[in-house]
């Protein structure tokens, strides 16, 4: 006995299976920017103020898969780890920022997951 099974839309849904890589890219890069501003949004409120300067030194950039946030502001590393070592349990500014927006950060991967796997169903059909 032999059972046939026939899938409509087979060579629409190879097409767009193929084309899945660039789909899912294009949806994780706005996650990872979206993400990255997330984080610098809630690391900025946080960051310690004297002149100003470390707070307008945060820099973002992007590449494929990869985004970054960080300041630049020369002693940027000094005030996020020495407070840390001399007051324990105090958190890192970044860190602080960063773990403020996790939840913001987990949403936006969702998100383009699920934004992705719809736009490879709808160039299915």
């Amino acid at each position: 006995m032999q059972i046939n099974i026939q899938i409509k839309n087979l060579n629409q849904i190879k097409a767009a299976l193929s084309k899945s890589p660039v789909l899912v890219a294009k949806h994780i890069n706005r996650a990872i920017r979206r993400s990255i501003l997330d984080v610098r949004n809630e690391a900025i409120p946080r960051t310690p103020v004297d002149t100003g300067n470390l707070h307008g030194s945060y820099e973002m950039k992007f590449g494929q898969l990869r985004g970054v946030v960080s300041p630049h502001a020369e002693y940027a590393y000094w005030v996020e780890v020495l407070p840390y070592r001399h007051n324990v349990g105090q958190s890192h500014y970044l860190e602080a920022g960063v773990n403020a927006a996790m939840n913001k950060v987990n949403q936006n991967f969702k998100e383009g997951l699920s934004d992705a796997l719809e736009e490879i169903a709808r160039s299915s059909k």
